[in-house]
């Protein structure tokens, strides 16, 4: 009998604190539900697409980028990610991108770097961006955006950088198919932009524009000029040895003069084994990161 009351009493406990029991397993399977979400999503919201580790922008110029990465990313089908810092110590461009990248699902993307140490700007792109944001295009938004980044302007150098690259991937006109970035310079008569000299498409037409003809029509008139008078000039026929008695002549002393030494220092290179690249058949930079993701390459000083 006693054994039977007490059953009744835990049953009857039991019974009253229901409603707290229910309210507590809620609240658990709430908060464990919210955090699988959290860190489960592929949503590209909750992906930080600015790295901002030298610090250029403010709080809310970083808020506003985001933004622009993730709706212009969405219109043009890719990922628009940011990265700066001014690390002395860092990899250089290409490869400090490329380990960056390896770190990330791979995806159609695209990435800038500020190397603020070297003054660089430097861009990759990755999957569908590989194609068309090639090397042409990255070094063209590199060259826009040099002037806002040198006079201190970085919110407005990193909108263009966003606006442009998601304008191209809507430009079907010039686009790289071919990834094999095993030829080690282009081939004569493409058009590239390097990364320090800039050769531009001006070069195709200047042997046969009237500006260039009529350079070299002056040039070779004036050597004609030259030769003629020249040769309608008198000569002189004396020489050192008309006056000099060959008989009498001779070495009579010899002395050696110190003038002056000059000292050339050439920086060396940083040592960072960086990944190989080069260009492929139709002259386009890229490369391979070291866990075996191709992508193009492009950029410049600032």
């Amino acid at each position: 009998m006693k054994q039977i009351k007490v059953q009744l009493l835990a049953l009857a406990t039991t019974r009253k604190f229901l409603p707290l029991i229910l309210l507590i397993s809620l609240i658990i399977l709430a908060v464990h539900g919210h955090t699988v979400t959290t860190y489960a999503s592929e949503n590209p919201e909750e992906i930080p697409h600015v790295y901002d580790l030298a610090g250029l922008l403010s709080t809310e110029e970083i808020k506003k980028l985001e933004e622009m990465c993730i709706t212009y990313g969405e219109e043009a089908g890719i990922e628009i990610l940011i990265l700066t810092h001014d690390d002395p110590n860092a990899k250089e461009p290409e490869k400090y991108l490329e380990d960056f990248n390896d770190t990330l699902p791979e995806a159609d993307r695209i990435l800038l770097l500020i190397d603020m140490q070297e003054r660089f700007i430097w861009m990759q792109g990755y999957g569908l961006a590989e194609s068309y944001l090639h090397s042409r295009r990255l070094d063209s938004i590199a060259e826009e955006m040099s002037k806002p980044m040198a006079n201190g302007n970085y919110a407005k150098a990193f909108e263009i950088y966003i606006k442009t690259s998601a304008a191209y991937m809507k430009d079907d006109t010039e686009l790289n198919w071919d990834h094999d970035y095993s030829v080690s310079s282009p081939k004569p008569g493409d058009i590239y932009y390097d990364t320090y000299n800039k050769v531009t498409n001006e070069t195709e037409d200047m042997f046969t524009s009237w500006w260039f003809q009529l350079i070299i029509s002056l040039a070779v008139g004036v050597i004609v000029v030259l030769i003629m008078s020249y040769h309608s000039s008198g000569r002189m026929t004396a020489g050192s040895h008309t006056y000099m008695d060959q008989s009498r002549s001779g070495l009579i002393g010899r002395r050696d003069q110190y003038l002056h030494t000059r000292v050339t220092r050439v920086r060396r290179p940083k040592d960072n084994n960086s990944s190989t690249g080069g260009f492929n058949s139709g002259g386009y930079r890229g490369g391979v990161s070291s866990g075996g993701r191709s992508h193009s390459s492009g950029g410049g000083r600032f």
